[in-house]
């Protein structure tokens, strides 16, 4: 019998096709959930007719890139719906609507868990009306999601200025002091090419920006434990996100410094900016800066400097990337970020071919590719790719945070390897670690540790509170997390086998009772663990204790010294005598 190669490869890859399609989600096998649906409504403006117009397909200031990002995500627990909305006109015709206002007859914001603004119009007659940011205000206040980014100047003032908490967590008009385009102090992030000198096209090249990434401390007082993470958005399946595309001069995002300001829109009036929940007042925070090169000197004009582009910069640090946790005043979160030449085609993926800025034709620019043109490129646009979709679901609702936690834990129990390597009777710590890795393979682990947070947040806060540091004793954050997500494990396993057996299928409020049941089964087991570890430890310390001896330092030292000292004596050579030796007698 011969087998045709060719078939089988084809066979092969389909199979490889479908199986990718099932990790995804995209493909459901009995038993599994579809994922959760985030719907995101992207919202852009710009000038008709002008080089500066957003559009939704692939051009110079194109978000293209980012919307296949979305729609190709590899977590099974979540997708992306994506509305395209222009409030003038796409110069592509790629929008959804055109013409946008939110305010429109026919629209309802409420169908939306999240709005995107890319804001390229300075502050004019296009901006949002009263009647349009009550709207968008009423929803933000009821949990709704933000995400808000202009770039240099008071480039995206007219459609970001005024929003409420985003307008104070970023510069956007020239009274606050917006970074201009030119000048040393400009905020330029560019590194140099694979030359020794700068460019404007630099920023399409295959080498992004390193950034600074605030860290946080994890749960837990004991000197034997100093770990710590990124903020959820900047933390990544490979790590801490701590890259973004480079630019010659981007916008910045600041801390605000009065947060008991209040806004007004239409009927909606006197709202707190940031709500206080009883003593609590969360406050945005800058997650991630970014650098300004300090060799950038005089080049242009055929200059012998090292800056072909902009001439000298000034070596500088600012805010690139900020955030604020709504949902601990009981609103919705907010991103901001500096420009949206971290998100645009022209950084991504290269310059278009009708790009105002080309290279000579038939010249060959690996800068018309972007991250696409290498291996390390395609490795950078990967990490950059999960900060898109990390925005995406830290902005869900805690309704949708929900869903996709318990969604994410079933995948994986249901998935390969874990479907065959669990058992009930594994420890609960090491059920939990198994779910983990496994989540974290596609999500950063962050997002699991804020999962299992939010599940205890007025226990958690209060032992916060009342836990001195330091604490020899307590246990780290990370082994409470392990035993819920075990907890949680062996109560889905029980449903898995349950299933096989024909005992019923498998939905999606036996599973919320799981995730009930088995969060309580892993806090309970945990605290067990822990009197149990505490009554080993004393135990042993009581036995090590008449072993101790405290010995006087200096008197050691004194001894010690001495020591040395006649050692010293007793090693020193002597001197030989000499003797002459006697004539011999003839």
């Amino acid at each position: 019998m011969s087998i045709n190669v060719k078939n089988l490869s084809d066979l092969q890859l389909q199979a490889r096709i479908n199986f990718e399609a099932i990790d995804r989600g995209d493909i459901l096998l009995p038993g599994f959930l579809r994922p959760c649906r985030l719907k995101i409504l992207m919202v852009v403006d710009g000038y008709p007719g002008s080089f500066l117009n957003v559009s939704f397909g692939h051009s110079y200031f194109g978000l293209s890139a980012v919307v296949a990002a979305l729609q190709s995500n590899p977590e099974w627990w979540v997708k992306f719906d994506i509305t395209k909305a222009h409030r003038q006109t796409d110069p592509l015709g790629a929008a959804d609507m055109e013409g946008f206002r939110f305010t429109q007859g026919g629209f309802n914001i409420n169908n939306y868990d999240q709005v995107w603004l890319f804001g390229a119009r300075s502050d004019d007659g296009e901006r949002l009306t009263d009647a349009e940011l009550e709207v968008l205000a009423r929803w933000m206040d009821q949990g709704g999601g933000l995400l808000a980014m202009g770039d240099h100047a008071d480039l995206g003032a007219s459609l970001c200025s005024r929003v409420p908490r985003a307008r104070s967590m970023r510069k956007w008009t020239n009274a606050q002091g917006v970074p201009q385009p030119n000048g040393p102090d400009r905020h330029d992030t560019l590194l140099k090419g694979h030359d020794s000198f700068y460019t404007f096209n630099d920023e399409s090249d295959d080498q992004p920006m390193k950034t600074t990434v605030r860290k946080y401390p994890l749960w837990g007082f004991s000197p034997f434990f100093h770990r710590s993470m990124p903020h959820p958005v900047l933390c990544g399946a490979n790590g801490v996100i701590d890259i973004l595309p480079d630019h010659p001069h981007e916008g910045e995002v600041i801390e605000p410094t009065n947060l008991g300001q209040n806004f007004s829109f239409g009927a909606y009036v006197n709202k707190p900016e940031y709500p206080t929940v009883g003593a609590n007042q969360p406050a945005p925070e800058i997650i991630a800066w970014a650098h300004v090169q300090g060799d950038h000197t005089e080049g242009r004009g055929g200059a012998a400097g090292t800056d072909r582009n902009k001439g000298p910069a000034n070596t500088l640090m600012f805010g690139a990337i900020g955030a604020y946790n709504g949902h601990a005043a009981n609103v919705g979160r907010v991103v901001v970020d500096s420009t949206w030449h971290h998100w645009f085609d022209v950084n991504l993926i290269g310059r278009p071919l009708d790009s105002p800025i080309d290279p000579p034709t038939g010249m060959v620019d690996p800068k018309a590719l972007g991250f696409l043109a290498t291996p390390a490129g395609l490795a950078a646009w990967e990490r950059i790719k999960n900060y898109y979709r990390n925005v995406a679901m830290w902005l869900a609702s805690p309704a949708k945070q929900s869903c996709m936690f318990m969604h994410a834990t079933w995948g994986g129990v249901l998935r390969y390897p874990l479907v065959e390597q669990l058992h009930p009777k594994l420890p609960l710590w090491e059920l939990g670690g198994y779910a983990r890795d496994a989540i974290g393979r596609r999500a950063g682990q962050c997002t699991i540790t804020e999962w299992v947070r939010v599940l205890f947040p007025v226990e958690i806060s209060e032992l916060l509170k009342r836990r001195p540091a330091p604490c020899l004793t307590c246990p780290p954050f990370e082994m409470i997390e392990l035993y819920t997500l075990g907890g949680i494990v062996r109560e889905m396993l029980t449903l898995v086998y349950a299933s096989r057996a024909g005992k019923g299928e498998v939905d999606e409020k036996a599973l919320a009772r799981a995730m009930v049941a088995g969060s309580e089964i892993g806090i309970k087991e945990f605290l067990t663990t822990h009197q149990e570890s505490l009554k080993h430890t004393q135990t042993l310390m009581k036995r090590l204790e008449p072993n101790f001896r405290v010995v006087a330092k200096a008197e050691m030292f004194v001894h010690a010294h001495k020591e040395q000292k006649a050692t010293a004596v007793r090693k020193k050579p002597t001197a030989k005598k000499t003797t002459r030796a006697k004539p011999r007698k003839k």
